[in-house]
């Protein structure tokens, strides 16, 4: 592995750490569940009504 690729590597890393890849992570993940739930409709499927699962603490300023 040279030492760009390692360079690469440890951004890359650093970046799936970081709050900016969970807040894209979650947004992703709406998107997939919007896309699944309307397709679930059009299949005939009953709306799901969302439960709250968890409640996540406020972000620290």
């Amino acid at each position: 592995m040279s030492k760009n690729d390692m360079e690469f590597e440890r951004a890359f890393g650093n970046f799936l750490e970081s709050r900016v890849y969970d807040k894209a992570e979650n947004s992703l993940f709406e998107v997939a569940r919007a896309a699944f739930l309307a397709g679930w409709k059009a299949a005939g499927g009953e709306e799901i009504k969302p439960e709250e699962i968890l409640t996540l603490l406020p972000e620290k300023k």
